[in-house]
């Protein structure tokens, strides 16, 4: 059971919308795109993740994707959460190519491809801090709750494991696997652990309890690379060409490199201004990104998105609703 599905993380949708709309020859760009390429293989692997998790259709199995929780004045962040009656099972999920090899005595991943080799953070070490910081933040909230697990799951098949040193069949580091064993790993829980912790009403109490308390992050993306609004592009994008800026033609907007017309291209452009610039804007702030000239026709675009509103008939300002 799904209770918290699939969705981009925010975080990817900003670099998105970034590379876009920097400058271009920007001195940033490389950093920008090795960035954007690095969150875009990361999500890749944990829809390839999910997909194997939708197979769990059993009511017990309660799966969140992406969760963030309060601890103190922290956050920590689960790729997933799965709920169930006998254990809780927290999965970091990695997607690295090339020959992994892993060393639990020094607690290191190495990872060679294409003739490089470089280290990468221990995925173990990781998922187990994870675990001590869930146990903290059940006892915070003062719930009882089944067995921790975890799980570090690689989600690319051709990725290559290997050991320095085999670990014993209760190490931490014997929970490595490949996404599509995913099931059988889970199956294999099942098996070890078949007394009830949690009853079902105490299960739906933790999944509101989670729910509640999930807090997407606050991201400046321009502060995290040190720019400024003088370094995004304003305008339309064309979704042929990517010549910025389209033209306000009658009721459409017009590409003046590859002569494309669209009649929707601005709603991309005021999605890109709430992630790059602003979570609010007015419709004089409207009208200088899409490089309008008429406020009514400024109006009439605001009104047609689901914004919330707040002040008086010439000072009014539309927010986006919370995700």
């Amino acid at each position: 059971m799904i209770c918290k599905e699939l969705t981009p993380p925010i975080i990817l949708e900003k670099t998105e919308a970034l590379s876009g709309r920097i400058v271009q020859h920007h001195l940033k760009v490389p950093l920008i795109d090795k960035d954007l390429r690095k969150r875009r293989a990361g999500y890749k692997g944990e829809s390839t993740v999910y997909y194997h998790l939708t197979f769990l259709k059993d009511k017990r199995y309660k799966i969140f994707y992406d969760v963030r929780l309060p601890i103190l004045s922290n956050h920590f962040q689960m790729d997933f959460l799965i709920l169930t009656p006998f254990y809780i099972l927290i999965i970091e999920v990695k997607n690295i190519s090339g020959l992994v090899t892993i060393d639990p005595f020094i607690k290191q991943l190495t990872r060679t491809h294409k003739g490089v080799t470089e280290g990468f953070v221990d995925p173990v070490s990781q998922v187990q801090r994870y675990k001590l910081l869930l146990q903290k933040w059940f006892e915070t909230h003062k719930v009882k709750h089944p067995p921790l697990k975890h799980l570090v799951v690689f989600s690319n098949p051709s990725t290559t494991l290997s050991y320095t040193v085999s670990p014993a069949s209760d190490d931490p580091y014997k929970q490595i696997i490949h996404a599509q064993n995913i099931i059988d790993k889970i199956k294999e829980l099942n098996e070890k652990y078949t007394q009830v912790a949690a009853t079902e009403k105490e299960l739906s109490k933790l999944k509101r309890l989670v729910l509640k308390n999930h807090e997407e992050p606050e991201i400046n993306i321009l502060k995290a690379y040190s720019l400024t609004k003088k370094d995004i592009l304003t305008g339309i994008r064309c979704e042929n060409c990517q010549h910025i800026p389209m033209i306000r033609v009658s009721a459409s907007w017009s590409c003046p490199k590859c002569r494309h017309s669209s009649k929707t291209s601005h709603i991309t452009a005021i999605h890109e201004y709430f992630l790059l610039l602003n979570n609010h804007l007015t419709n004089s702030e409207l009208r200088k990104f899409l490089h309008l000239n008429s406020r009514n026709t400024a109006y009439k675009i605001l009104k047609s998105f689901q914004l919330q509103s707040q002040g008086g008939t010439k000072s009014v300002t539309y927010s986006k609703p919370t995700r």
